[in-house]
């Protein structure tokens, strides 16, 4: 129940908003992506293993014929059947153990996972960032190519000089250039998009952050943190094995048993009978049991640090995701739709303003708007981190 409680809460904030082209996205990477394609096949494969060795070794059977000879006439004939095993609480907790175990690596696999999603989102999330740093870009250009032709006229009319028209052809030049590249970073991104996706084209993706998404309480994370984070669970899991293995490694040191039947026959003769015996562990190392018991120990010692260092991580990134998402909300207010418009061409064709302030002023606009473009990103791709880890 808890588990459904906090799942809830955490789609509020992670997919709340999100179109169903990126669920269908996630959904596609889950089914196509190659390395969790192999993951199922090994967890398949492993479980498979994991139901092997908890019976009792295999029956033997012998069986002897010996010849006669003129001290002994007659041919003899032995056949044994004998079955060894432990006491049954051996194989129970055997059993157990290679369950947990198996247990322990749907964990691995599912930690795994996780960071292929995580990798996957961060990949789509830097889509979503260079396709609205292309559009700031564009107009951007669209600007500066206004500029430098109006830089060109007043250069042939004689209303500014040669050097300052020479700025604003490498001041244009150079925004044309970042646009390109920007284009170049986007085709190399979606390339790396589909090759999570199984090499699955992407160009139909419609790339937006989510909409409408709030971050929960702190208190829900680190409340349910030991029920969900995958190395937690290894960890619990550990204990739980240790405990185990302290009543597998008793059961172990008790004697190993054998019943069977024998038979022999000789001159006519013929003797049937039961066979039993024991394995006495005389010599068997007693220590074994006690290694299993400091190992609970130490399995209990480092779930606790282990549960600390997680916690004080979730809580430092936590932080951070809250304070970007401040920051963007505050840029976001004061920037507004402001944008360099062709007034400020007019101004600076007038003669109001100079090229220098011109330029300043652009850059400062520029600078900031792609700074609220990375704070938007980053504090994506931060609560995906955050999924990843819970």
């Amino acid at each position: 129940m808890k588990k459904i409680k906090f799942t809830t809460l955490f789609l509020a904030f992670t997919i709340t908003g999100f179109g169903q082209v990126f669920d269908s996205f996630l959904q596609s990477v889950e089914l196509n992506n190659p390395r969790l394609k192999a993951l199922q096949k090994w967890l398949e494969a492993e479980e498979a293993l994991a139901k092997t060795g908890i019976y009792p070794d295999n029956p033997e059977v012998g069986y002897n014929y010996l010849f006669g000879n003129s001290n002994a006439p007659g041919n003899q004939q032995e056949l044994e059947i004998t079955q060894a095993f432990k006491l049954p609480g051996y194989y129970t907790s055997k059993a157990d153990l290679q369950r947990l175990g198996f247990q322990q690596k749907q964990a691995l696999a599912d930690r795994e996972k996780r960071e292929i999603l995580h990798t996957a989102r961060t990949a789509y999330f830097n889509l979503v960032w260079l396709h609205k740093k292309e559009a700031l870009q564009k107009n951007r250009k669209d600007d500066a190519e206004k500029l430098a032709a109006l830089m060109q006229k007043g250069f042939e009319s004689g209303e500014f000089s040669k050097p300052v028209y020479d700025k604003a052809r490498i001041y244009t030049i150079g925004i044309q250039t970042d646009w390109q590249k920007i284009q170049s970073e986007i085709d190399v991104q979606k390339k790396y998009l589909m090759q999570l996706n199984g090499d699955k084209p992407v160009d139909g993706i419609t790339f937006e952050y989510p909409v409408n998404w709030e971050l929960p309480p702190l208190d829900s994370f680190l409340a349910n943190l030991a029920q969900q984070n995958p190395d937690m669970l290894i960890a619990q899991l550990s204990i739980q094995k240790s405990e185990i293995e302290i009543n597998n490694q008793r059961m172990n040191s008790l004697p190993t048993f054998e019943a069977g039947y024998r038979s022999e026959s000789i001159s006519g003769q013929k003797l049937k009978g039961f066979h039993a015996g024991v394995s006495i562990p005389l010599w068997q190392n007693k220590n074994t049991v006690q290694y299993a018991r400091l190992n609970t120990e130490t399995s209990k010692a480092n779930y606790a640090q282990q549960e600390s260092e997680l916690k004080t991580k979730v809580a430092a990134l936590y932080f951070d995701a809250r304070a970007l998402k401040n920051s963007y909300e505050q840029m976001k207010q004061i920037m507004g739709e402001e944008q360099v418009t062709a007034g400020s061409l007019e101004l600076l064709q007038s003669g109001q303003i100079s090229f220098s302030e011109y330029y300043v002023d652009a850059e400062f606009i520029w600078e900031m708007n792609s700074k609220l473009c990375l704070v938007q990103h980053n504090c994506f791709v931060l609560l995906s981190l955050l999924k990843s880890i819970y």
